[in-house]
């Protein structure tokens, strides 16, 4: 099943959630930082479906201190290519990076080891943006966290008025 399937699924589970969510939404005559956002956190069974203003959206996705390092998005880029192991093997054998890696690589894992999802600061930035745009097309913001090593996050909006909002 691809992203865009799964999201599909986890919406029609949280339908009803997403109704409450529309309503609240269709609410506000303009977009502000208390605008209600939706965060399906599908990690695990049962989902958790959680409703934040996208102001205060950190306290349920925190952000990573690490995530936006330049090395760390090539970590990610190379996750694709060589696997999980054969990815980390070259980033801590690089010659010139492996020691700053190593280093950031163990900052990173703390910050997992603490068990709430993490974005990084310019996925959350882009989310703030996303859900004025959603907003101004008439779209509830919903960020999803789906199944995945370590996890897939995707954000995306869907026009509240499949939902009941006008």
């Amino acid at each position: 099943m691809d992203k865009t399937e799964r999201v599909q699924k986890l919406c029609s589970e949280h339908s009803k959630e997403l109704q409450g969510l529309a309503l609240d939404v269709c609410a506000h005559a303009r977009w502000d930082i208390n605008l209600p956002v939706a965060v399906i956190d599908a990690r695990k069974t049962p989902h958790r479906f959680h409703i934040s203003a996208v102001g205060t959206i950190g306290n349920i996705l925190r952000v990573s201190t690490t995530a936006d390092n330049p090395l760390m998005q090539q970590l990610f880029d190379l996750y694709e290519e060589r696997g999980t192991d054969g990815a980390l093997e070259h980033m801590l054998n690089d010659e010139e990076n492996g020691d700053e890696f190593a280093q950031l690589f163990e900052t990173y894992k703390e910050e997992r080891r603490l068990g709430s999802p993490l974005w990084s600061a310019s996925d959350a930035a882009s989310f703030v943006v996303k859900s004025k745009e959603a907003f101004d097309d008439q779209e509830l913001a919903i960020v999803a966290l789906l199944p995945g090593n370590p996890y897939d996050l995707v954000s995306f909006g869907i026009p509240w008025a499949f939902y009941g909002g006008q």
